[in-house]
Order: C-alpha cells, then structure tokens, then sequence
C-alpha cells in the first residue's frame, strides 16, 4: 500500500507541473448502491479528461489489452496482478454515468507505470506509459474539444460527488472490491464468463492458449490458462 500511495504521489508531482489549463484531481473515491470506485487521478482539460491509474511495479510486465491478468517478473519471481487497463475503462464507465450529459465528453484512459518498470505489453488502442513520458502522452491531445462551461461544470460534479478517502471510507471501498473479486473467482472456478454470464472455452492464440468467452465477440472477456 506504501509504494503504492508512494508512486501516486510521484505522478501527482509530474501532472502538477502541468500549465493552469489542467485541473487535477488525486485520489478520488466514489460511493453509490454499496458499489465504490476508487480513481487515482483526473486530469480535466480543454483536450478532454484524462483518467489515470498509476502501478508502482518495477521488473518486467507482461499482458495485452484483453487479458484478464498482467504478470510482473521480478527477481525471478511471478506475481499476478488485474489488468489495469480494464481496472481504468471500469472508472471511464463511473464517470460515464456521473457525467451524464447530453454531448459526448472525450475521456483519455492512460495507465502509468514506475520508471523502472520494462512494459513488455502487447497495447494497440491504449496508452501505457512509464511515468516519465506521462506528461509528453497528455501533450499529443493538442485539439480543444471542451468550452470553458462545460469544463466548469465537470469540475463541479467531481467535487460535489467525490467521498473523502478516509481510514473508514478506504475500509468500506477495500471491502467491496474484495466481494466483486470473490464473486468473480467463484464464477470463473465453475467456468462462466464473470461479466456476462456465458462459458469459458479454451482457445488458442498467437501468445498461446487461453480462456475465452463462448459469447465473443459481445464478450471480450480473456482468462490466460
């Protein structure tokens, strides 16, 4: 949790030299029907806004975009850990809802590893970056697609919606994202598909076998054998 809260405060002191036109938001959590989300970092701008997840994992890190689980390989040992690019289109999807509106607000997913991270990733529609090129992806958005008003109003919503992390409200969070996991678990133990319910097959792929939903392509749901 240390090199966690550790590595989010290093990509807080990247984004915040940022020009004023980035408003930032850290460490944003959400809580609604006893479901919570919790957002390391929104960077709202005339460019769009951008919803970042920081990993503080060093070594080498394995995954593509529809795998279920990343590997990190570090002194010879593996350790699983859940795709952070699914982890961040989930918090796109919390804002979806929280910032509906008629017109269509362009939000920027981007996943931030530790600089001593070796992303060995397979990544074709995403942006996963080490911390030291952060600030150069957010610069490639060049193009205003936001008026004043609109940004105002989005600021707005965040801090009239957002709960203080605090040590109660963080427990609670911890709690029911561990009951999703659980619930997820069982479901794949009995091989059906955790997020729509079909079943798992084994198939075979380019970076080899794996388990996919019998309800692809709706489903992209990929487990690694």
């Amino acid at each position: 949790m240390w090199k966690g809260q550790y590595s989010e405060k290093l990509v807080n002191d990247k984004i915040s030299k940022l020009s004023d036109e980035y408003v930032i938001f850290n460490d944003l959590l959400f809580e609604s029907n006893g479901r919570s989300t919790q957002i390391d970092h929104v960077v709202v701008s005339p460019y769009g806004v951008f919803v970042i997840e920081t990993k503080g994992y060093k070594g080498w890190i394995f995954g593509g975009e529809n795998s279920e689980y990343w590997t990190q390989t570090i002194y010879k040992s593996k350790h699983q850990f859940y795709n952070p690019i699914k982890q961040n289109e989930g918090h796109v999807r919390f804002l979806h809802h929280l910032l509906r509106c008629s017109m269509n607000i362009p939000f920027i997913p981007i996943v931030v590893f530790n600089n001593a991270a070796d992303l060995k990733v397979h990544i074709e529609n995403h942006i996963v970056v080490n911390r030291c090129d952060l600030t150069w992806a957010i610069s490639q958005y060049k193009t205003p697609v936001l008026d004043k008003a609109t940004i105002d109003w989005i600021i707005k919503t965040i801090q009239q919606n957002h709960t203080i992390a605090n040590k109660e409200n963080l427990k609670r969070h911890k709690y029911n994202a561990k009951t999703q996991q659980y619930k997820s678990r069982n479901l794949i133990s009995q091989s059906i598909c955790p997020r729509c319910g079909g079943q798992l097959i084994l198939r075979q792929g380019k970076f080899g076998s794996f388990y996919g939903c019998s309800n692809f392509p709706k489903c992209k749901f990929i487990l690694n054998s």
